[in-house]
């Protein structure tokens, strides 16, 4: 007789539990994988100090298919600033100042740096 009635209190009490106003706490969201590769890309050539054009198309490809937004705007100038430098390099055969054009390199891939360490915290990220 004890037994039903402990059920029924147990059976109010976990409803009354599911009814009240408070939500949960959010929470980071995961990146995918698309984003955590763009992002550790971009880690690799930052890592080593590289403003060549060549490496930095391929990590600012990765990072602008993120689909986080702001690593993905990141990767998008990293992979314009890419772009323009390697003209400018190929177009003059290689004896164009590339100070500048390095320099933009620099400013994108810290922005996408930025980005990622907002979204996955700290490196390394793999």
């Amino acid at each position: 007789m004890n037994r039903p009635l402990t059920a029924s209190m147990l059976a109010v009490a976990l409803l009354l539990g599911a009814c009240t106003d408070e939500k949960p706490a959010a929470s980071r969201p995961t990146p995918d994988d698309v984003t955590r590769r763009g992002c550790d890309a971009v880690a690799y050539v930052v890592e080593r100090n590289n403003v060549f054009f060549a490496l930095n198309l391929t990590a600012g490809r990765r990072a602008s298919g993120a689909t986080d937004a702001k690593v993905s705007a990141g990767g998008r100038e990293l992979l314009e600033a890419a772009q323009k430098a390697g003209d400018l390099d190929v177009g003059s055969h290689g004896k164009a100042d590339m100070t500048q054009a390095e320099a933009r390199i620099g400013d994108a891939q810290q922005k996408v740096m930025t980005a990622c360490r907002e979204l996955l915290g700290e490196p390394p990220w793999s």
